[in-house]
């Protein structure tokens, strides 16, 4: 939409800033916010450009992405883990919707997204009503076609008739981010639409990776029910994704509904991971008694729909046990290496963060495993907490040789197993860890398909829970320790 660039220096921020304000309001976006985010963005560069570089300038850019505006600043200062402090506080109160910061080939990009009046656009629910398991069955027409963003707003009215208000995925009650993420090649799926025009069933993927994608959103009218429509919608969908050349296909069932676990289980998938604390406590109809205490929690289940390549795993030994317990039935060709004994050839780590408002979630991509790579997750951790994240999930990449040496040491942050996904787009094979606000994971809910997703998901809370304990622990050893060196006589 707009580009420009000016000096590193008060007066050049400035301008970027009204530059800003002008082209978010001609937008219908909260001008006002974009230039206090270009002025915080743009502080912290002149911060980080301490002289000496070839060009001391920085680069604005505003863009339209959906329902949203992409407000970015680059710089050539020195190497950004994610987006300032103020700006993630902005975050945390809602004025944008989410913030990045990396390390790009140019230099540092930061990233904060504002949102466009459609972004709050909610389903219509003022001629709607919740359809009951037992409404009489109907025998109208349907025809199976794939999802457009013209089927966006029927989508989200057969949600709302299906689920009411209490669908795990808040996104599905939002038809022009759904519609946007069509448009992107982001979303894709497929529907039975009646005559009307109504969506009668829906099975849906969203991409999460190149060449990996998460399935979903599979929704029955409870009218069309019988017919099989949610089989052949499925059946639809898996021949796109293989002939579009899609390597692998994640699934997260939530913990607390054992079926649709199975489902997936029984279509080939492993399960490979618990994400937990995912998303807001919701109320999940037929399943939980009201509204749940704690935030909604996710088993993952991944499938590769193409033979994977042999690939060596380097993981911390604190990890390890639950790793071996992910690839145990499964005929994947991975092979755990020991830690890597000599760290000439290790660099600097390369991360960058983001932070998601609506689930108060953030998450730290390594894509360079360095030697400083303890203290740069530690600092990028310890901005999103202070943001207010409820969890914040760490993203490694697996291969890297070095992982399991220069990692020994994360489970002193307090990061737990999340989940291991081969081949997750460039990464590689993903390690995923995951930092809770709330370590003591309620799980009166959890319903398990069998005892492997059992004894996984037991793991996994049980490692949350013992790092949890080890991170008070070292506090309160420190705080015991200064009480004791206080209390010696001062010698003289």
């Amino acid at each position: 939409m707009i580009s420009a660039s000016a000096p590193a220096s008060e007066v050049g921020i400035g301008v970027l800033a009204e530059a800003a304000r002008h082209a978010v309001s001609a937008e219908g976006g909260p001008g006002e916010v974009a230039a206090v985010v270009v002025r915080l963005l743009g502080n912290d560069a002149m911060r980080r450009l301490a002289g000496g570089e070839e060009r001391a300038d920085v680069e604005l850019s505003v863009d339209v992405d959906g329902t949203e505006l992409v407000v970015a600043l680059a710089d050539r200062g020195e190497p950004v883990t994610g987006a300032p402090a103020p700006v993630l506080a902005l975050v945390d109160l809602g004025l944008a919707t989410a913030c990045d910061g990396r390390i790009t080939g140019g230099g540092n990009a930061s990233e904060v997204r504002l949102p466009l009046p459609a972004h709050g656009r909610l389903v219509d629910d003022s001629a709607l009503e919740v359809i009951g398991d037992d409404a009489a069955l109907s025998d109208a027409p349907v025809t199976m076609m794939p999802i457009t963003a013209d089927h966006a707003a029927a989508l989200t009215r057969a949600i709302y008739r299906c689920y009411g208000w209490t669908y795990p995925s808040p996104t599905l009650y939002f038809p022009d981010r759904i519609a946007a993420q069509i448009d992107r090649g982001e979303r894709i799926g497929e529907v039975a639409v009646t005559d009307d025009g109504e969506v009668a069933a829906h099975w849906g993927a969203v991409y999460v990776a190149e060449g990996v994608v998460e399935t979903g959103g599979t929704v029955t009218d409870p009218r069309f029910r019988r017919r099989g429509l949610a089989n052949q919608l499925g059946e639809r969908l898996l021949e796109r994704l293989e002939q579009t050349g899609v390597r692998g296909r994640m699934r997260e069932p939530v913990v607390t509904h054992s079926a649709t676990q199975h489902i997936a289980l029984r279509e080939g998938a492993h399960m490979v991971g618990l994400h937990l604390h995912d998303s807001a406590p919701l109320r999940q109809v037929g399943i939980t008694d009201g509204v749940q205490g704690h935030r909604t929690s996710l088993t993952v289940m991944y499938a590769p729909l193409l033979p994977l390549v042999p690939a060596q795993l380097s993981i911390p030994a604190v990890y390890e046990p639950i790793v071996r317990t992910v690839l145990a039935p499964t005929d994947w060709p991975r092979e755990i290496i020991g830690a890597r004994t000599s760290r000439d050839a290790i660099g600097v780590t390369v991360l960058g963060s983001r932070y998601d408002s609506l689930n108060r979630a953030g998450r730290i991509d390594v894509a360079t495993v360095g030697d400083d790579l303890v203290d740069a997750v530690d600092s990028a951790l310890g901005a999103l907490r202070g943001a207010g994240a409820e969890v914040v999930r760490v993203h490694l990449p697996a291969n890297d040789p070095a992982l399991a040496g220069v990692g020994a040491g994360l489970g002193t942050l307090g990061l737990a197993f999340a989940s291991l996904v081969p081949e997750f787009g460039t990464l590689g094979d993903l390690l995923a860890l995951q930092w809770l606000a709330d370590t003591e994971v309620d799980t009166t809910d959890f319903s398990y398909a069998d005892d492997r997703v059992r004894e996984l998901a037991d793991a996994i809370v049980g490692q949350v829970a013992a790092l949890g304990d080890q991170d008070v622990r070292l506090r309160r050893r420190l705080a015991r320790r200064q009480q004791l060196l206080a209390a010696l006589p001062d010698g003289d």
